[in-house]
């Protein structure tokens, strides 16, 4: 061998690129040996981490699809079959205590009317749940039985407001204050043979009449 081939064979920067060669050519290891510890822990703790953050993911998506579920039962915990133009024909609609039909007193459109109220049969008690249905304006009523003021200068709200009355009797519903567009409420008899809510308009210093009958 020349001596430039010698000079040219062991050059120390050819060694290294040859070795840097062999060491890429085979991971971490030398020659395309199996990794050492080091790597497998690497390799482990990396796998843990991709899972936790599918686990993340699908809790992410759980929580998004409980809190719509929460939004729906909210949005129509309130929800009603009756509508504003069904009430306006008589004065009464299946809903529930607390259902709001209008955003406005003035949409209401109701003519104050009295109602006979049947129950069903064996019932001593009830309860009378009143609230307003539409906009919570600061409506002011007076609650009578039997002639007998129980709850006076009652302010309504969309959530019920409760009495106890027996059964029968007369209760009667005193508009006190308008707090605009008319004073409209709905009052509800828990047991009624009809299931119905009752809606309703009073003017002030007039009154409505719901005649509580047993069987």
């Amino acid at each position: 061998m020349s001596e430039d081939n010698r000079r040219f064979t062991n050059r120390p920067g050819q060694r290294r690129s040859e070795e840097s060669g062999r060491q890429e050519a085979g991971g971490s290891g030398w020659n395309g040996e199996s990794a050492g510890p080091e790597y497998e822990a690497a390799v482990y703790e990396d796998n843990v981490k991709r899972k936790a953050s599918k686990k993340n993911v699908h809790r992410f998506w759980f929580g998004i699809s409980a809190l719509a579920l929460i939004g729906a039962s909210i949005t129509f915990g309130n929800a009603s079959s009756a509508s504003i133009k069904d009430v306006r024909a008589n004065g009464t609609g299946a809903a529930k205590a607390g259902a709001v039909l209008l955003a406005s007193d003035d949409d209401a459109g109701l003519e104050p009317r009295d109602f006979e109220v049947a129950m069903k049969p064996g019932m001593q008690t009830s309860r009378a749940l009143l609230w307003d249905f539409a906009a919570e304006d600061g409506d002011v009523v007076t609650v009578k039985v039997n002639g007998s003021v129980i709850a006076e200068n009652v302010t309504i709200f969309h959530k019920p407001f409760v009495l106890d009355i027996p059964i029968p009797s007369t209760v009667e519903i005193v508009g006190v204050k308008d707090g605009g567009g008319g004073i409209t409420y709905a009052v509800k008899f828990p047991g009624a043979v009809s299931g119905s809510a009752y809606f309703n308009a009073a003017g002030v210093g007039s009154s409505n009449v719901y005649t509580i009958t047993g069987q």
